[in-house]
């Protein structure tokens, strides 16, 4: 069990580096890494430690919301009715609005 819990947490650190260089096309693969040992995950006896990783996945979680935002307003693209993220990771839905681009394309 031990090694999908380092599997997980190698994962989670690749993910983290992903988000910190907008490297997007790891981020992506590192999904599918984690959708596979998730199942396994679930099943460990060791709960301080998957609480650990829900953790560090929370705090990743944060990283790619700020990454999107980021691009976002790279490229010139605002959404007002986007949602607003409370520290604990809950959606809060704004006010509806339409999508709008800013700046040349």
């Amino acid at each position: 069990m031990s090694d999908v819990v380092q599997a997980f947490a190698d994962a989670l650190e690749v993910e983290r580096k992903a988000a910190l260089c907008a490297d997007f096309e790891t981020l992506l693969a590192v999904q599918d890494q984690k959708r596979e040992l998730l199942p396994l995950l679930k099943t460990c006896p060791d709960q301080a430690r998957v609480d650990d990783l829900s953790e560090r996945a929370r705090k990743n979680l944060q990283l790619m919301r700020q990454l999107l935002v980021a691009v976002q307003g790279m490229v010139g693209v605002t959404n007002e009715s986007a949602s607003a993220y409370t520290a604990s990771g809950q959606t809060s839905i704004q006010a509806a609005g339409q999508m709008t681009v800013r700046g040349k394309l």
